[in-house]
């Protein structure tokens, strides 16, 4: 049963909580720096950036700070 559930962790998309800090990382490269996470739903993490408004970016390309 540990098996599944390590299998499946691993396939899942990473989740965040309101008001966590945030990077966006595409390739290699940071594009965005210090975003505060509003909300996510199944189309992405809505995420406030401190120059340039909010947008929607892929879990998958958002790094947690610290």
């Amino acid at each position: 049963m540990n098996i599944l559930i390590l299998l499946k962790s691993l396939f899942a998309q990473p989740s965040f909580k309101t008001g966590e800090r945030v990077n966006h990382l595409q390739g290699g490269s940071m594009l965005r720096t210090d975003g505060f996470v509003v909300g996510q739903s199944a189309q992405g993490v809505l995420v406030e950036w401190p120059r340039g408004g909010a947008t929607v970016v892929s879990p998958s390309e958002l790094s947690l700070i610290g």
